[in-house]
């Protein structure tokens, strides 16, 4: 099969793959700006302070509320005890006020008749009628005061349970409230830290492409390169893309140029995402997006061919004899293709 050939039918199989992979519907990821970040940590923040204090108001009144409920409970006990005194006093009363009848009444040694008709005179009689009078009003009186104590001391116990039973209700209420508040901190501070990690890295990448910017690199690479379409890219693309290729193919300058020819045409061909974030970070693509080995390459920075190979693509430099590749897997899968700086391009 002649060369010509070869790179149609290589040309072909790269636009099949674009195509299925277009058409799975993988969703794009687009980083957010510092900018975006910067308000959302911010946000966030405020909304845990606020949810601290919300925390700390409920939980200074979750400890009123249990002081009452102790301080209830004494009382409540004490109650108790006034009742079974009350019960006791009136139990007691009752029964010498039974045996006190049934001494005047039922017989023995003074039985009412005998204390009645034993009297000396007229005036006797009386007197004696008179104290059986005040003896039986008495018990009366006094039983009726037993009784009426003892009430009082049940409506103060029930009384006093319903309020406990109130606080109690309360108080689980609180708890529930603390403990639904204590799990949104929790998710809250998870999302923080998440979005922390998120802008420290944008940050180190926006120094990354200052200090590029600084050095002031062109990009140039000699005469395996063709010239391609230049694309507007801010500082912080800029670094991105360097860290990206160092990741994918180390300080191999042609392997960069390789690479971030790959990055250009996806970015340039509608099958793909039409942004250079959008397609170094479309889902399932380029591994170093998500084991860790991008946030690593900037948060630490990258060597300054990095970022002259990451210029020189942007300003429309390609690597020739991957000009029409949209894929590329390292050498050592065994995978066919062209071989540039220790991977495969196809």
């Amino acid at each position: 099969m002649s060369m010509k050939k070869k790179q149609i039918l290589r040309t072909a199989l790269a636009l099949l793959c674009a195509v299925t992979l277009a058409s799975s519907g993988i969703s794009v990821y687009a980083a957010p700006s510092t900018e975006e970040l910067e308000q959302k940590t911010s946000n966030l923040q405020g909304e845990l302070d606020d949810l601290n204090n919300e925390l700390a108001s409920l939980s200074k009144e979750l400890d009123k509320t249990s002081e009452k409920i102790e301080s209830l409970s004494e009382e409540v006990e004490k109650a108790k005890l006034e009742l079974a005194a009350a019960k006791v006093n009136e139990e007691t009363h009752y029964e010498a006020m039974k045996d006190r009848i049934k001494f005047m009444y039922e017989g023995g040694s003074a039985s009412l008749l005998e204390i009645l008709f034993s009297s000396e005179d007229m005036g006797d009689f009386l007197n004696r009628a008179e104290y059986v009078t005040v003896i039986s009003d008495y018990d009366r009186e006094m039983l009726d005061e037993f009784q009426e104590a003892r009430l009082e001391v049940e409506k103060k116990e029930n009384a006093l349970e319903d309020k406990q039973k109130d606080l109690k209700a309360l108080q689980n209420n609180l708890s529930s409230q603390q403990d639904a508040i204590n799990s949104k901190i929790s998710s809250t501070s998870g999302e923080l830290a998440d979005y922390q990690k998120q802008l420290d890295r944008a940050r180190a990448a926006e120094a990354a492409a200052n200090t590029a910017q600084n050095n002031d690199i062109s990009g140039s690479s000699g005469g395996t390169t063709n010239s391609g379409s230049s694309v507007s890219a801010s500082t912080t693309d800029v670094a991105l893309l360097a860290a990206i290729l160092y990741c994918e193919a180390g300080t191999n300058y042609n392997g960069m140029l390789a690479v971030g020819t790959v990055i250009m045409n996806r970015v340039s061909s509608p099958r793909f995402p039409n942004s250079l974030r959008g397609v170094i970070f479309q889902a399932g693509q380029f591994a170093p997006t998500w084991n860790g080995a991008l946030e690593r390459a900037l948060k630490n920075g990258v060597p300054n061919s990095c970022y002259k190979a990451a210029k020189a693509v942007l300003g429309g430099t390609r690597y020739s004899a991957v000009a029409d590749c949209y894929f590329f897997h390292a050498a050592w899968t065994g995978k066919d293709g062209i071989n540039v700086g220790g991977n495969v391009f196809w």
